[in-house]
């Protein structure tokens, strides 16, 4: 029997916890901090933590809330936004992150991958996937949503698990926030 876990996002913007639409339209939900600690006293099995709006503007993800969310949660905590070299890794994993989520720091830089997985192993390196359906296919996108790559995402997912991701973490953009359930297609 597959086991269910519950595994909260919470999506960070300028500090802040946000819910969109189709990745648009945030609003402010309420601290991060907060919720990591509320989630973790409900039960979650594991939590996620996106910096979303790090790699759109080109800069790192904001230790000091992760710091400060990392000490008062004793559950795995994944963490993404604006991983872009193993230093990133190193910093992110050093604030309290136990696996590392990479999207947009993968797709221009695919070795980024199979390096954290060398330095790291395949249990820290999870793949962030940006899905959204063009023309009957399915497309990854990058920076949190805004670029269409051209990439299928079936292939470059399959790529990234050979290249050493141990997860996989897939981010409907046609489905987010509408409140219709998974997107099991």
């Amino acid at each position: 029997m597959i086991t269910k876990r519950i595994i909260p996002c919470l999506d960070v913007k300028d500090g802040r916890v946000v819910k969109g639409v189709n990745f648009e339209g945030l609003h402010d939900v309420n601290s991060p901090i907060e919720l990591a600690e509320y989630y973790t006293k409900s039960g979650a099995d594991e939590l996620v933590f996106y910096d979303i709006t790090a790699s759109a503007e080109g800069r790192g993800l904001f230790t000091d809330i992760l710091r400060q969310t990392a000490s008062r949660v004793f559950i795995p905590l994944t963490v993404g936004g604006g991983i872009n070299t193993l230093e990133d890794f190193d910093r992110v994993l050093k604030c309290g992150a136990d696996k590392v989520s990479v999207n947009s720091g993968a797709i221009r830089n695919p070795d980024l991958i199979r390096q954290a997985a060398l330095r790291y192993g395949s249990q820290c390196v999870v793949l962030s996937a940006d899905v959204k359906r063009v023309e009957g296919q399915f497309r990854v996108f990058a920076r949190g949503g805004r670029d269409d790559t051209g990439m299928e995402a079936i292939g470059w997912i399959r790529h990234c698990v050979d290249l050493g991701a141990g997860e996989v973490v897939v981010n409907s953009i046609d489905t987010d926030g509408v409140k219709g359930g998974f997107d099991l297609e």
